[in-house]
């Protein structure tokens, strides 16, 4: 005779229940769906893509297509404030959209984002190296 127990679920096997109505893949949809549009609505990225894919699944060429996009959209828009779209998107989300550019053989956007992505590093290496010539000669 079976116990009560055994009709409870065992969280250890079954650590997500089953999505009976597939509510729990919908509300995923729409989560992601707000995230790129906070993205279009020139929001700062507050995840970043190894949280994306976490959160959402694997990141989606379409997806890609429309961050790229967003990318390009703020970056004609803030003009030569490097450090803004920086702080903005966060190198990592950027590397993102230059492999998608490479991928789809957009080098001309690759090199922008290579003369970014130089533009915001220079001047932390610079002092980086400046930091250690000083110690060197002290």
């Amino acid at each position: 005779m079976k116990d009560w127990n055994d009709f409870l679920p065992n969280d250890d096997e079954n650590e997500h229940e089953d999505d009976l109505f597939g509510i729990n893949q919908h509300q995923q949809v729409m989560d992601k769906l707000m995230f790129i549009r906070d993205v279009q609505m020139e929001h700062p990225l507050v995840i970043d893509p190894i949280e994306y894919e976490e959160l959402f699944g694997t990141l989606q060429e379409e997806d890609l297509r429309e961050l790229t996009q967003s990318f390009f959209h703020q970056y004609h828009r803030l003009g030569v404030k490097i450090d803004t779209l920086v702080d903005r998107w966060g190198l990592d989300w950027i590397w993102a959209v230059l492999k998608y550019c490479e991928r789809r053989e957009e080098f001309e956007l690759c090199s922008i984002i290579m003369c970014i992505i130089e533009e915001y590093s220079n001047p932390y290496i610079e002092a980086i190296l400046n930091k250690d010539n000083i110690t060197a000669t002290v």
